[in-house]
């Protein structure tokens, strides 16, 4: 049984200078550090010791997202595709890569996905959420969208900082304490993203669009029956959804194991989003690949289950994009 990761990150510089985690790690976890910016040895050696098979890289949040100048954010992003390739070349038997966007414009980055898979050879796209404010249920963004489906790459949407305004009124008491990271801001900020796309009417408009979000589903699962049940309350709105929000959840979604290694939480997702949509991953370098992989291998679950979260989903999801021998 393959063990494929994808969601494992990877920093790059010029696009990751100044990335104020990636420079709390050189401080306080130089071992993190240095896994973050490897592409090679130190990575390969990581992955054999939790028997990781395959790895999908993204270049480390926030990618090029938060660059104010929109033609250097388009040139770092076909700088770090360029160089993820470089990476995938060296090594296709052990490493993917999803490509870096500039959604500052839309139109470049539906441009730079197209040419990142037809052209270099990775598997989709991930986008760290927000950019400056702005949420990808924007019209323009829909190129990019119809862009995506008519190629058949998928689009991770991982976790940024919340919105300036949301960080202003919900955590600027507790950024010190980190409420605004990981444990619960990216989480909060991510599945609201999520809603947002739905309730946009996205989905409607691109049915085979698919989407993979982090972290065992940013909360979703957990809370996917009170979504549905009071969807609609606001008052009229001039959208309506052909189904129900988590509908679009069951066919357009997939959830995986990244950072979250929580049993119950784990038998949640599966409850909700069944294990033909959970996949596999670890979120390297931030959480350790073993950790990860014992998780997974430990969980009281059918075989064909564990199959399928641990590779089966993603052989079917990027299809010939993966190595022939893991199947794809």
């Amino acid at each position: 049984m393959p063990l494929i990761a994808l969601e494992e990150h990877f920093a790059w510089d010029p696009a990751s200078v100044g990335n104020p985690v990636a420079t709390w790690l050189k401080s306080h976890d130089p071992v993190a550090h240095q896994r973050l910016y490897d592409r090679g040895t130190l990575r390969l050696e990581q992955m054999d010791a939790a028997g990781i098979d395959f790895q999908i890289m993204s270049l480390f949040d926030p990618g090029v997202q938060e660059e104010g100048d929109v033609a250097t954010a388009i040139d770092l992003a076909r700088g770090a595709n360029d160089e993820l390739a470089e990476s995938v070349r060296s090594n296709p038997g052990r490493f993917g890569g999803f490509a870096t966007l500039a959604t500052q414009d839309p139109d470049a980055a539906a441009d730079e996905l197209e040419r990142a898979v037809t052209d270099l050879g990775l598997v989709g796209a991930l986008i760290n959420g927000h950019c400056q404010g702005r949420y990808l249920d924007d019209p323009p963004y829909e190129a990019l969208f119809e862009r995506a489906e008519a190629l058949a790459a998928p689009i991770y949407l991982h976790p940024t900082t919340p919105h300036p305004a949301v960080m202003e009124a919900w955590f600027k008491p507790y950024v010190a304490e980190g409420l605004h990271l990981a444990s619960w801001g990216f989480a909060a900020e991510a599945g609201t993203h999520v809603l947002r796309l739905i309730y946009s009417g996205l989905f409607d408009k691109f049915p085979g669009l698919q989407m993979i979000i982090g972290h065992l589903g940013e909360m979703l699962p957990f809370a996917a029956y009170r979504i549905d049940r009071y969807y609609g309350l606001g008052g009229d709105s001039t959208r309506s959804l052909r189904r129900l929000p988590s509908e679009y959840l069951l066919t357009n979604f997939h959830v995986t194991t990244s950072g979250n290694f929580c049993p119950p939480a784990f038998a949640c997702t599966l409850e909700v989003m069944g294990a033909d949509r959970v996949m596999f991953s670890v979120d390297y370098p931030m959480d350790d690949n073993a950790d990860g992989a014992n998780f997974l291998s430990s969980f009281p679950m059918e075989d064909g289950d564990r199959r399928n979260v641990a590779s089966e989903n993603a052989i079917r999801l990027f299809g010939d994009r993966l190595p022939r021998h893991l199947g794809g």
